[in-house]
């Protein structure tokens, strides 16, 4: 099939408005449409020529021959015309409908409808793409269909067909395209690349306590093996615990600060009501500052008034106090935090101290001077930071149990809350 079998031609030819190029017989003019006859037919009775859509409509409106008046009883008298009118009306030279465009034909008027459908390169066609509505001329259409957005064209990977204007966006979510692996370099199909990538061998991770203290980075191949023997994995209950401690803790503190903005909110409504209500009474106040009416008479309406503004400031007033109260809880709130946290750097002094030990090097816990943190935990649940003394050159000789002295200052326990935190 001709590739331009697929377009629609959109050619919207009247004959009765083509140009001619040299000028007509009078005899072949029709005197309804002062141009030459298209499909002549004579009326039988009278003798005249007529276009046909011209008579039929003249005939629809008065039964009358538009020439000499006879009467027309109906449409059947119309016959066609001689074949010798036929032939010399469609035999007239005319031009292009397309000579604006740039067409230069000149031809016989029977054989302009071939030129148009198969030889003029000027005759508008509508793209038979669906999504592309745009009308191009028959030249530029090869042109037109190698960059129409709305041509169906394959996916080289998934042999999809897509219309070309997202082909770009497909390629880019093709569920079978190939990509290579940025850690170990093997290509995988898109739709398992993801999942590869969470458990390639070559990825290089952190330990799974990083945010506890361990300092571990290694490939994840390497990750089971160092758990093993990560010190932090036998603490993980504890660290499980104090994250959500610490979560809730944020919660409630993001909940008190919301609160507090609430009623500063509420504050700042209640002034501006004092504020307008002052300045409203001080038009009923006399030059002795008593509130009066328009007479000068003392008004128990705006008495009234008065005593509910009072009203309002004391709820004011206990707001306020109550806005004092939350913002002392909310400093409580965060001293708290900040003891979970002191509580577990105290666990990471401490067990550093004790693999120290365990190495038989001496612990070293910080950097501040000559004398460590350690933490102890002793029989009652409570946990302590103390000071380790290093032994004296004098004291070299003493039993291990005396080479250093422990002072332990107990901190907050971790134990149930008080009761004003459960009624918080």
């Amino acid at each position: 099939m001709n590739q331009l079998d697929l377009f629609p031609f959109i050619i919207r030819m009247d004959l009765i408005s083509v140009v001619y190029v040299e000028s007509v017989n009078s005899n072949l003019i029709c005197c309804v449409c002062q141009t030459p006859f298209v499909d002549p037919v004579v009326i039988e009775s009278c003798g005249h020529t007529f276009c046909k859509n011209c008579i039929t409509q003249a005939l629809s409106t008065k039964s009358t021959c538009p020439v000499d008046r006879s009467h027309i009883p109906n449409v059947n008298e119309l016959r066609p015309a001689a074949k010798i009118i036929v032939n010399m009306v469609n035999e007239l030279l005319v031009y292009c409908p397309n000579k604006n465009d740039g067409c230069p034909y000149q031809g016989q008027r029977q054989l302009l409808i071939t030129h148009l459908k198969e030889e003029c390169l000027f005759t508008k066609l509508a793209c038979c793409n669906e999504e592309c509505k745009e009308i191009i001329f028959k030249k530029d259409l090869p042109k037109h269909m190698e960059n129409c957005k709305a041509r169906m064209v394959k996916c080289e990977n998934c042999e999809a067909k897509v219309q070309l204007s997202i082909l770009e966006g497909h390629k880019s979510t093709c569920p079978v395209k190939n990509i290579e692996c940025p850690f170990c370099y093997t290509t995988h199909i898109q739709s398992v690349h993801t999942l590869h990538l969470e458990e390639c061998p070559e990825k290089p991770v952190t330990c799974h306590h990083a945010e506890f203290g361990c300092s571990w980075e290694g490939l994840q191949r390497d990750l089971s093996d160092h758990i093993d023997s990560c010190s932090y994995e036998s603490l993980k209950g504890f660290f499980n615990m104090y994250k959500q401690r610490n979560e809730a803790l944020e919660q409630e503190n993001q909940r008190l600060k919301t609160t507090i903005h609430e009623l500063n909110n509420t504050v700042n409504l209640l002034e501006n009501q004092v504020s307008a209500m002052s300045d409203w009474l001080s038009n009923f106040t006399d030059s002795k500052g008593t509130l009066s009416n328009s007479e000068g008479q003392p008004s128990s309406s705006i008495l009234s008034d008065d005593d509910h503004m009072k009203n309002e400031i004391e709820n004011l007033n206990f707001n306020l106090m109550d806005l004092d109260a939350i913002m002392t809880e909310n400093m409580r709130m965060q001293e708290e935090i900040q003891s979970v946290k002191n509580v577990c750097y105290g666990l990471r002094m401490q067990m550093h101290y004790l693999l120290m030990e365990r190495r038989g090097g001496e612990p070293s816990v910080g950097t501040a001077g000559p004398t460590n943190s350690v933490v102890r935990t002793g029989l009652n649940g409570h946990i302590g930071i103390g000071r380790t003394v290093p032994p004296s050159a004098n004291n070299s000789k003493s039993s291990p149990d005396s080479s250093s002295e422990l002072n332990t200052r107990p901190l907050r326990s971790l134990g149930p809350e008080s009761p004003r935190q459960e009624k918080l």
